[in-house]
């Protein structure tokens, strides 16, 4: 098994526009295959990208709530944006780098 560094570390990312309705957080983890000896036999880089929601006040959640019940669906979607900043470049490179182990574990 190849020797790695298991970090379990965090990265926030705000949208460019500074609003705190667009921010992102990436979780960086491990997942461990065990053997029945509770031995570790393989590790997995895994990432979780956790995206806040906005928060609507109570009676736009409920509208929006009837009508999702019967069955009204928006033909754009219901999504908001995120706006990468020029800084969060190395960021995402880590992204990328952390998910590319999981590739030299597959060969």
């Amino acid at each position: 098994m190849k020797n790695i560094k298991i970090d379990n570390r965090k990265d926030l990312l705000i949208c460019e526009c500074n609003s705190t309705d667009h921010q992102m957080i990436l979780l960086y983890e491990y997942d461990e295959e065990l053997d029945i000896n509770n031995n570790v036999i393989k590790t997995y880089p895994m990432c979780f990208a956790h995206i806040h929601l906005a928060k609507y006040p109570f009676w736009q959640r409920v509208k929006y709530g009837i009508k999702y019940i019967f069955g009204y669906q928006s033909r754009y979607g219901a999504f908001d944006e995120f706006i990468f900043k020029p800084e969060d470049a190395p960021k995402l490179q880590d992204l990328v780098d952390h998910l590319n182990e999981q590739i030299e574990f597959l060969k």
